[in-house]
């Protein structure tokens, strides 16, 4: 019997967690995108590989129906539903990509739209919280579930990033992320990146988001950042690599970097503070 079904952690992890109880809690972060599912993964795995090289251990969890498994390099890996199902080992399940980060699946896609029964649900999150305590940042790719929430308990009490663009029918399927999650979690802060845009451009597209989750939803959001249109992005998908890694210097590249120091908790706290005030 598995020992995470007894809440109980294998020796070797147990002994991992002691050795990093000093570590500041790890900064959990859950994408979700009103744009496309292969921007959600672009934006990502660009942000990982980023926050690496500046010196952060990173985990991305892939937890979508939509977006595909490879692009985290967990094509016909174990998930952590499968550790507790004693099927695999966490070591099993868990990646070390070309890229740095580590990765695994959260469950397999035709799960993750469904309710687990509670005894698994306790279980994951149990995994999850264990497994999270070992890395700087976790990056969630994410969906909502057919109960407008996010897969695991910890997600929902964690912050949450909204990938659009300036198309006005991305602008109001984030707005409708937000309605949904607040419908069920209630009032929280979210945070939000503007794709294929420059800073400007970016800077309107929030401020009219915001303006109405403020007026109608009393919801404070808060700017990451922009990714500029740049044909660096596609040219680096072409040759099968991220375009932090092929075009270091394109300008997308540099506003990926800088997103990702924002976000890195070793440097930037703005997001914690606000959630705070909210609380």
């Amino acid at each position: 019997m598995s020992n995470y079904k007894n809440g109980v952690m294998p020796n070797d992890q147990a002994a991992g967690l002691r050795r990093i109880m000093a570590k500041p809690e790890p900064r959990i972060l859950s994408v979700l995108s009103a744009s496309s599912t292969q921007a959600q993964q672009r934006l990502i795995t660009n942000l990982a590989a980023s926050m690496v090289n500046q010196g952060s251990e990173v985990l991305v969890m892939h937890a979508s129906e939509h977006t595909l498994e490879h692009h985290y390099e967990l094509d016909h890996s174990p998930t952590l539903q499968d550790v507790i199902a004693d099927k695999h080992t966490l070591a099993q399940a868990i990646k070390a990509t070309t890229h740095g980060f580590s990765s695994v699946k959260l469950m397999h896609k035709n799960l993750l739209n469904k309710t687990s029964d509670d005894h698994t649900a306790s279980q994951l999150n149990l995994m999850f919280n264990q497994l999270s305590q070992q890395y700087d940042i976790v990056l969630v790719d994410t969906m909502l579930n057919s109960a407008n929430v996010l897969p695991l308990h910890k997600l929902n009490e964690s912050e949450i990033i909204i990938q659009l663009s300036r198309k006005p029918e991305s602008i109001t399927e984030a707005y409708s992320l937000i309605k949904q999650v607040c419908s069920e979690l209630g009032r929280r802060s979210f945070g939000i990146i503007v794709d294929d845009s420059t800073e400007a451009q970016a800077q309107i597209v929030f401020g009219n988001i915001a303006q109405v989750a403020k007026r109608f939803m009393q919801i404070e959001l808060e700017f990451f950042g922009a990714i500029p249109a740049d044909n660096h992005i596609s040219r680096a998908s072409k040759l099968g690599r991220i375009v932090i890694d092929a075009f270091p210097l394109a300008i997308a590249s540099t506003a990926l970097k800088q997103i990702a120091q924002r976000l890195d908790y070793k440097h930037d706290n703005i997001f914690n503070n606000k959630q705070a005030q909210l609380s």
